[in-house]
């Protein structure tokens, strides 16, 4: 067991060491140690260097102010090398990162097509195996229908965050008139399979005689994303606010949620394209990464903004869309 125990213990030292940062780091201070030493060990060498230059001939060879040019050339050149090789390790962390990044988007998406498919193909096996009561072939196709919708949305995120990331969308060619409440409903209601429950623990202060001109896929992926975002992120049976709020110049669509909240390093990151917060990857959360970095590239194509406050980790999340009042034809 011990000798187990010390195995284990050597390779997680084996695997600290070799590290890319420690390793970086290490070569850092083996740089500054050979530009160190080589700086005393030119002014050391001084008076040596001024002999042998009586020796060739030559008394203006080793003058003192050639010997300060020489000693600041070769502190510039091992600084450049020193910058190149942190601009290196930078960018190639970056690399890794986005690399990590994909794989781990990959994966989730694979998982996400899996759900509804599965369902789906269950689905059609059963209503082809058995005579079932009508009722219950109603049940069914309308658990079909919502397994289909969300294998829209899913495909529809990753369209849309590839012609975001180019940016080759325009929403304001797709202006309609939009009762507000009934589409929050309406996604309420398409969020049903991530908690049976939604309808008892959500609360929406929106006026029903609230009317937006926009574009209703914008709002969809927007509001859409963001409540969905509030149910994965939240324990079963914990409230859920979205409220209107108008202001003099704009509006505010603000979702509060009391989840596994975000620290501030989350709170810069969470909008950025695949990144998932890693305590949502060990609680085996659902999603893609591409959720909010869609809300906010929509949002801005809409000439909105769009921000997150959170008061730590376990204290919640509050999403906040701020829209022209302008979008607003009655309320």
């Amino acid at each position: 067991m011990q000798t187990r125990q010390l195995t284990q213990l050597m390779l997680r030292l084996i695997k600290w060491l070799t590290h890319p940062i420690v390793v970086f780091v290490f070569l850092q201070i083996v740089w500054i140690a050979i530009l160190v030493l080589w700086v005393f060990w030119f002014l050391n060498q001084q008076e040596t260097l001024a002999k042998l230059g009586k020796m060739i001939g030559s008394s203006t060879l080793f003058s003192p102010a050639t010997g300060i040019f020489t000693l600041v050339v070769g502190c510039v050149l091992l600084g450049i090398i020193l910058v190149g090789t942190v601009v290196l390790f930078v960018f190639t962390q970056i690399q890794s990162s986005l690399l990590n990044q994909q794989k781990s988007f990959v994966s989730s998406v694979t998982h996400e097509l899996r759900s509804p498919l599965s369902s789906l193909q269950l689905s059609f096996e059963t209503l082809q195996k058995r005579q079932l009561p009508q009722l219950t072939r109603d049940k069914i196709f309308s658990m079909v229908e919502k397994d289909l919708e969300r294998l829209a949305q899913l495909v529809d995120r990753i369209l849309i965050a590839g012609r975001l990331d180019r940016g080759i969308v325009d929403y304001k060619k797709q202006e309609e008139e939009i009762p507000l409440r009934d589409l929050l409903l309406h996604l309420s209601d398409q969020s049903q399979p991530l908690d049976r429950h939604l309808e008892q623990r959500l609360s929406i202060e929106c006026s029903s005689t609230m009317i937006l001109r926009s574009s209703r896929l914008a709002l969809t992926l927007i509001l859409g994303n963001l409540l969905e975002n509030a149910v994965k992120y939240s324990p079963l049976q914990s409230p859920i606010h979205i409220r209107v709020i108008v202001k003099e110049y704009e509006f505010w669509i603000v979702f509060q949620d009391a989840g596994i909240g975000l620290t501030k390093a989350e709170q810069r990151k969470v909008f950025r394209m695949f990144h998932r917060s890693p305590r949502a990857e060990k609680q085996a959360v659902r999603g893609t990464g591409l959720g909010l970095y869609i809300v906010r590239a929509i949002t801005h194509s809409l000439g909105g903004r769009v921000w997150v406050e959170s008061e730590g980790i376990g204290k919640g999340a509050t999403f906040t869309v701020a829209l022209s009042r302008e979008c607003i034809l009655s309320y």
